[in-house]
């Protein structure tokens, strides 16, 4: 997994603390980052994209700035679509938002909030993810 970072990006430092836990606790990823708005995270993967990294990013919407459709506008006009799959973490799943992550190529599912064990176990065998936790 050496070209694989995990990112969660959230406005509250307690869920980003409890996502952290839960990944590394479930062997997802031993050292996420986590970011607590979505300009500080573009600037994080500006600089630190090369041609093979991937990010897994685990994106909260509803953030004050630049919220998570915003943030999603921005890796497109970046030119980091091919290198991200998100994840849309939300504490509801609104209808007109999964519709709405529909239209974006980068978002690869909705995670509900908080994110669980059970749950990383299961995007491990996710079609855009499960080619990072083979054996």
């Amino acid at each position: 997994m050496k070209n694989l970072e995990v990112i969660n990006v959230d406005d509250d430092k307690m869920v980003l603390f409890i996502h952290e836990r839960m990944m590394k606790h479930s062997g997802f990823f031993e050292s996420p980052k986590s970011f607590l708005d979505g300009q500080e995270t573009l600037d994080y993967l500006l600089s630190a994209k090369t041609k093979d990294k991937q990010f897994v990013i685990f994106l909260d919407v509803n953030m004050p700035g630049i919220d998570g459709w915003d943030f999603l506008d921005l890796l497109s006009e970046h030119g980091l679509s091919e290198s991200c799959h998100v994840f849309i973490v939300t504490s509801s799943i609104d209808a007109a938002d999964k519709e709405k992550s529909e239209t974006y190529d980068e978002v690869a599912g909705f995670v509900e909030k908080p994110i669980s064990v059970d749950k990383l176990h299961e995007l491990k065998t996710h079609p855009n993810l499960a080619d990072f936790y083979k054996s």
